[in-house]
């Protein structure tokens, strides 16, 4: 999660990281993808690195660990400063952070087809088990140096890569007692280790009303270290995508009850929803996913699925997510998502 202040405006980003045209028809044999478990087996390719979006100047966690690790690790510089400033004691400030999304493009052209195939495949399955809705225009992967293509698409396109990195560029202010300064920019890239990534925003207005301004795209890439997140992550997102408007209900609620006008408070209340979030579609997708897949790819390792479950468990983002898995096979996925749709406070409940 992450917050910026633009003019008189609160914007909190939604993220969920972790969608294709579910109309397309899979090719006659699509649904054989012992191959395509092949190439995610192959090391992940890390170039070339091409420019997905333009910097964000929002503030990223990892970008700005990634700075201060920097400095740790080179003491050497940060004696040159205190040298520059006279031996004084030594402060610091965040003065400026932007990042952007870069992807390595898939170009082999079997994993691209194995791919695309087993993305449409799977919502198309996942969809008609679940009786959703399509949330998807289409499906795209992205080759190298090619811009998107979303503009004037009414639906969520999803971009297809084969890996995910971030550049950023941070800029911090060394200071002394005499209030002497050195500027110091940073720029660096971290490759992301998400599958899969989809937001919107909540913009908390000076006049306290509340909007969502909502992404127009999902990018997910073919590549993962366990291949399961990479097979999955059609399925997490989608049903990201469809309940993320009940999520927003939700969000919106509770800001008004509490009468929050505090992006740090805000900032807590969004974070809790979407731990909630993450424990309906953990849940469903847990209960529903293995027979799906196992249709196409025959018998799922199942420690794929405890690896999967394991790193997760580790996030604070997925707190509620064993519980989650709980209820869903208590009351069964159809009734979960009935529920949560209709009132998503009532499904929290059974998570506390």
């Amino acid at each position: 999660m992450s917050r910026r202040l633009i003019r008189k405006t609160t914007i909190i980003a939604i993220f969920v990281l972790a969608a294709v045209s579910a109309a397309q028809a899979a090719s006659p044999g699509a649904k054989d993808y012992s191959r395509l478990i092949e190439f995610i087996n192959l090391e992940d390719r890390l170039q070339p690195l091409y420019v997905f979006n333009d910097f964000d100047d929002e503030f990223d966690k990892e970008s700005h660990r990634a700075s201060v690790e920097y400095f740790n690790e080179h003491p050497g510089l940060l004696q040159k400063i205190k040298e520059k400033l006279g031996r004084s004691t030594l402060r610091w400030k965040l003065d400026g952070l932007k990042h952007r999304l870069l992807f390595v493009p898939e170009n082999r052209k079997e994993y691209v087809t194995l791919y695309e195939n087993h993305c449409r495949t799977l919502i198309n399955d996942f969809l008609e088990k679940t009786n959703l809705e399509n949330p998807y225009d289409q499906i795209h992967t992205l080759a190298g140096g090619q811009s998107r293509i979303h503009d004037g698409q009414q639906g969520v396109t999803a971009y297809l890569v084969h890996n995910l990195a971030k550049e950023y560029v941070g800029t911090y202010i060394f200071s002394n007692q005499t209030d002497h300064k050195v500027k110091i920019e940073l720029a660096g890239k971290l490759y992301v280790g998400e599958v899969g990534a989809y937001s919107t925003a909540l913009n908390i207005k000076p006049n306290g009303s509340v909007e969502f301004i909502k992404s127009n795209y999902t990018i997910w890439q073919n590549s993962a270290q366990n291949p399961y997140a990479a097979l999955m992550v059609p399925a997490e997102e989608t049903l990201h995508i469809i309940l993320r408007k009940y999520t927003e209900m939700a969000i919106k609620q509770t800001l008004a009850i509490r009468d929050v006008h505090s992006k740090k408070a805000a900032q807590k209340i969004v974070n809790d929803w979407i731990a909630v979030e993450e424990a309906i579609v953990g849940g469903v997708v847990r209960v529903l996913l293995p027979q799906i897949l196992e249709a196409s790819l025959g018998d799922l390792p199942s420690s794929w699925i405890e690896k999967d479950l394991e790193v997760k468990a580790g996030l604070k983002q997925y707190r509620y997510l064993k519980k989650g898995i709980s209820v869903v096979e208590q009351i069964g996925y159809q009734e979960a998502i009935k529920l949560y749709s209709n009132d998503p406070t009532a499904f929290s409940d059974l998570l506390m």
